[in-house]
């Protein structure tokens, strides 16, 4: 499929995942299984409908793996599924297209302020349609990161931010907002929730690792503890830190 084409079957997915939700009046957990909320299932068969629709391929979080293998969309319908049973406006859809190459074309759209994320490989990346950039910070002292998890200590980082959309803020180390994003004390991430942000990250300029050195671009149901910066050096200095708590 064409990256246009394709983009816009991203865009598509969001906007039906965005007025499932809006006319949806439940609240709560799913009674599926943990951590799911009812809210996650309305999304997921909002995206998966389009998504296979189109002929395309779905991984999600919700609903496992369907469809084709020529494409395949690595989907969380709601990340920050907690924000937004609460009503916190800081949650998002995360689309991620993946063909034989690796991370192709991806989304991410914060569902409360409608703000758009979006990569296509080797053309960069976008918010609401204008090119983006990393911060391109390259000392983690006075630097602004966004951790998931429990810190065990305290870094020599200027302030730390914890939002509960891990896509959401990978998104805002690609445009600048925060100079970093990392894992700390086990917090565990799965495809669903990076695959996207790491494109966008990428194509913005910014670097992603994982913590443990273990391949992120995966479309398996295992966990990851990736380590974003705006730049190498950053990542690098991140890193350190995070090892120097212990």
């Amino acid at each position: 499929m064409d990256s246009v084409v394709l983009a816009q079957t991203l865009r598509q997915t969001a906007g039906a995942v965005f007025d499932a939700l809006a006319a949806f009046e439940g609240r709560g957990a799913s009674g599926q299984r943990d951590g799911q909320y009812s809210l996650d299932l309305v999304a997921d068969d909002a995206a998966c409908a389009v998504l296979l629709g189109a002929g395309l391929g779905v991984f999600s979080e919700e609903s496992g793996r369907r469809g084709g293998d020529d494409i395949i969309v690595v989907v969380d319908p709601v990340d920050g599924s907690t924000n937004c049973d609460r009503g916190v406006p800081f949650y998002s859809i995360s689309l991620c297209a993946l063909d034989a190459s690796g991370p192709y074309v991806s989304l991410v759209e914060n569902l409360a302020t409608r703000d758009v994320f979006e990569a296509i490989r080797g053309r960069g990346a976008t918010k609401n349609g204008k090119a983006i950039r990393t911060s391109g910070a390259t000392t983690t002292r006075g630097a602004v990161i966004a951790a998931n998890g429990m810190l065990s200590g305290r870094p020599p980082w200027g302030q730390v931010r914890t939002m509960g959309s891990s896509a959401l803020e990978l998104c805002l180390v690609a445009d600048g907002s925060l100079d970093g994003y990392t894992q700390v004390s086990g917090a565990a991430i799965h495809p669903w929730d990076y695959l996207a942000g790491l494109q966008i990250v990428q194509e913005a300029g910014g670097a992603v690792r994982s913590i443990d050195g273990e391949e992120l671009i995966i479309v398996e149901n295992v966990p990851r503890r990736p380590l974003v910066g705006a730049t190498q050096v950053l990542a690098d200095q991140l890193l350190d830190d995070l090892e120097g708590l212990g």
